[in-house]
């Protein structure tokens, strides 16, 4: 005996559907043991409010498993990419991006907001994601998303700041890293 509800889409299984779904009921992933459970109770011609309540899940889930299977059978049980940003690209440096990103990450002399992110760019390049390079450098995921993609788009040069509004600095970063400004605190007296 069929019965569907009023959206419910009919669920015939092959053979080897149902092997496959009686498979997965002993898969350590309790999502695909779900899935399986709820397809085969639509193939008993349970509705989608019956389904839910055998299973134990919600209506919308029940539904929206049954039509994934009947859409794409075994295949429409499978996870979709994950929707939202893309996972960021590989970061790959040359080796003289390297030394030089290490060298600014190292140097007492660097400037700081320099030295981060260097180091936000060498961490992303060790494969590390937005989160876990954010984690262990104590900074947001937005802040190491910035700087790897500055990078990748204008590699080291994407690294510095770009121009502000107002009044230029009058200490420039090349001064800072050759300890200029210390000679030009001590002539300002």
């Amino acid at each position: 005996m069929v019965r569907s509800g009023s959206a419910a889409v009919e669920v015939v299984l092959s053979e080897d559907e149902r092997g496959e779904l009686v498979r997965r009921l002993g898969d350590v992933d309790r999502r695909v043991v779900e899935r399986a459970r709820i397809v085969l109770a639509a193939a008993e011609g349970l509705s989608n409010p019956e389904v839910a309540a055998s299973v134990g899940v919600s209506l919308r889930t029940a539904g929206r498993w049954r039509r994934s299977f009947a859409r794409g059978r075994l295949a429409g049980l499978e996870d979709a990419a994950p929707s939202g940003r893309s996972k960021a690209a590989e970061l790959v440096l040359s080796e003289p991006e390297r030394v030089q990103l290490e060298r600014w990450a190292r140097r007492a002399k660097t400037a700081q907001f320099l030295a981060l992110r260097a180091r936000i760019v060498l961490r992303a390049a060790e494969g590390g994601t937005d989160r876990r390079v954010a984690a262990e450098l104590g900074v947001d995921e937005s802040t190491v998303l910035r700087w790897r993609t500055r990078f990748t788009e204008r590699r080291l040069d994407g690294l510095s700041d770009e121009p502000r509004v107002g009044r230029p600095p009058s200490i420039l970063l090349d001064q800072v890293e050759d300890g200029a400004c210390h000679d030009f605190r001590v002539s300002q007296r």
